[in-house]
C-alpha cells in the first residue's frame, strides 16, 4: 500500500478504461513538445480527468494488452480525438494502433468527433485532400488548444 502522501493529489482519479474524455490526443512521440504545450493549456481550460494525454496514465498504460486499452479509449471514451498527422504518426506502431480505432469512428460518420492536425504533407491511409485540418506549423500552440477547445466546446453542445 502507499501511503496518500505519495500519490501525487493533481493526477488523474478513476481507471482509465472507466474515464469518459472530453479530449483525447494521438500523436507521435517526435511532435511531443507541441503537443504538450497544446495539452497544458487544454487541460487549464476543462475539468481535471477531462483529457487523456498518455503522460499523464504512465502507471495505468504499463499493463498487457495495452493496444485493446487504447483502442477503447478512442473508440468509445472520448467525445473528441485531436490527432496530430505526420510522417512519424504514419510509421509508428502505437500511431497505427490508435488510427484503426480513429478511423472507425470516421467510418460510422462521427465525423464532428475527429480534429486533425497535421505537421507536414505525409500521405496518411485513409486521409485525403479534401479532408479538412489544421497546419501547425501556421499557429502557435497556444492558438492550436484554442481550437481544440472551441471544439470541445461544440462537441458539448450535441
Amino acid at each position: 500500500m502507499v501511503a496518500d502522501n505519495y500519490v501525487n493529489p493533481k493526477g488523474p482519479d478513476g481507471r482509465v478504461e472507466e474515464i469518459r474524455f472530453k479530449v483525447a490526443f494521438s500523436f507521435p512521440g517526435e511532435l511531443r513538445e507541441f503537443v504538450l504545450q497544446v495539452v497544458t493549456q487544454v487541460k487549464s481550460q476543462l475539468p481535471a480527468g477531462a483529457v487523456f494525454y498518455d503522460f499523464d496514465f504512465v502507471a495505468q498504460l504499463a499493463r498487457p494488452n495495452l493496444d485493446n486499452l487504447l483502442q477503447n479509449v478512442y473508440l468509445n471514451n472520448s467525445d473528441l480525438l485531436v490527432v496530430f498527422l505526420s510522417a512519424d504518426y504514419e510509421r509508428k506502431m502505437w500511431c497505427g494502433i490508435e488510427w484503426r480505432a480513429i478511423r472507425a469512428v470516421i467510418n460510422n460518420k462521427a465525423d464532428e468527433s475527429v480534429m486533425l492536425i497535421r505537421s507536414d504533407d505525409a500521405a496518411i491511409p485513409g486521409i485525403f485532400p479534401q479532408d479538412g485540418y489544421i497546419d501547425m506549423n501556421q499557429f502557435t500552440a497556444d492558438q492550436v488548444a484554442g481550437f481544440v477547445l472551441q471544439r470541445v466546446r461544440l462537441q458539448n453542445r450535441r
